[in-house]
């Protein structure tokens, strides 16, 4: 399987968005309490057979939800940030991913590629919010 663009249920989510990762992602990323009401029109990337999701998010200290990305694995996590034009940074990295960084941006920029900047499947009539290749800082 692949990631594909779906609207996120909320059941879904909470098998993501467990209370250890709602806790330890917590220091980088707003808290989602309310979901259901922030969801019913938002999309993300999901790739089931890998129990990978990737959306977006709204870094702790700033509104901008846009440019930032939550990549949830396994009870693993990451936190992206948009720099540039398929340009990205880590803002911050679970433990248990630190060792598969590779597979890691491999994943996130697969989802991207599917989904876009708005990781709803469309990229605009001029492409302008296509990621068909994501690159990443070095941490």
């Amino acid at each position: 399987m692949a990631f594909v663009i779906k609207p996120v249920a909320q059941d879904v989510f909470d098998s993501f968005w467990t209370p250890d990762v709602k806790r330890n992602i917590g220091e980088f990323v707003h808290s989602r309490d309310d979901v259901s009401a922030e969801f019913q029109q938002q999309t993300w990337a999901i790739d089931e057979a890998v129990k990978a999701c990737l959306l977006p998010v709204s870094l702790a200290g700033t509104p901008d939800a846009a440019s930032c990305y939550a990549f949830v694995m396994q009870g693993e996590f990451a936190v992206v940030r948009h720099e540039s034009y398929c340009v990205y940074s880590f803002v911050g990295i679970s433990p248990g991913l630190q060792d598969k960084l590779d597979a890691v941006k491999r994943l996130i920029a697969e989802a991207l590629r599917v989904g876009g900047e708005f990781l709803d499947g469309r990229a605009g009539d001029d492409g302008l919010f296509a990621v068909p290749d994501a690159q990443f800082m070095r941490c």
